[in-house]
This record gives structure tokens, C-alpha cells and sequence, in this order.
């Protein structure tokens, strides 16, 4: 769950050089490697603030889910992000999943939210049917400014 947080506090420090370090390797690839990886969370990052979006907060929770397969362990862990639009404060609940070679004591990362199963099928071949991930909620405005 550490691990899981400093993703969280790496991106909203906007240090994606360290978001890209804990994110698991196949979709470091499937982006098109480290360095546009870094670049496309750094121009997503600036087009959300240019529309004045500013995140405020972003968590992970204690995992939901632990699947062991062919010596690796994969959990499903609750996040939730709070940004400020600008009308209002909005809350968005999604998943993250971690997955570790080495009985918990790194991990990697993959955002769940926003994928569907063949997304995650391709990127987790041996795993994406038997995770259960919560389903997509909409933003919830939580505060008027």
C-alpha cells in the first residue's frame, strides 16, 4: 500500500519520472517507451490544468483483492482522486493494480481505471479474469468551490 501511495503523491508532486518507475514495465511499452511516457503524463498533466483543473488530492487504499499466480502477486487496490474544477471539487473513485515478482517487497503498477478487460487481458494475460475490479463511477462534486 506504501508503494501504491508514493505513485499517488508522484503524480500529484508531478514527478513523472517516478510515476514511470513504479509503473509495470508492459505499459512503459505499450506507451512507446520511458521518455514519452514521462512527456504524455506531462502534457496531459498541463492541458487539464490549462482548462483549470488542479488536482488536489490522490490516494490508493488497502488492497480489495491478492491473487498469487505462477509466482507473482497481483492486488487490487481502491483510489480516489480529488481535483478542482472550476465549478466546483469533484471526486473520482478508480483502482490501481500492483502486481510484485518478489513476494510483496517491490511493486509495479497499472491504472485500472478507464480499461476495459481486453485492455488489462493484454497487458495481464494470465490474471485480468480473475481480478475483480469495481466498476467505473462518474466524478461526484463534492464541494461548490
Amino acid at each position: 500500500m506504501a508503494q501504491a501511495q508514493e505513485v499517488n503523491d508522484a503524480f500529484r508532486r508531478r514527478d513523472f519520472s517516478r510515476m514511470v518507475d513504479l509503473t509495470h514495465p508492459k505499459v512503459i511499452e505499450a506507451a512507446g517507451g520511458r521518455d514519452k511516457m514521462v512527456a504524455a503524463l506531462a502534457k496531459g498533466m498541463k492541458e487539464m490544468e490549462a482548462e483549470g483543473v488542479v488536482v488536489l488530492s490522490s490516494t490508493a487504499g488497502a488492497p480489495t483483492q491478492i491473487v498469487h499466480i505462477a509466482g507473482s502477486v497481483y492486488a487490487v487496490l481502491p483510489t480516489t482522486l480529488k481535483v478542482k474544477a472550476q465549478d466546483g471539487i469533484f471526486q473520482t473513485e478508480s483502482s490501481m493494480i500492483g502486481i510484485s515478482a518478489d513476494n510483496g517487497a517491490t511493486w509495479t503498477f497499472i491504472d485500472a481505471g478507464g480499461k476495459d478487460r481486453s485492455q488489462l487481458k493484454s497487458l495481464l494475460p494470465d490474471v485480468a479474469g480473475k481480478l475483480n475490479l469495481p466498476p467505473e463511477k462518474q466524478p461526484v462534486k463534492v464541494s461548490s468551490s
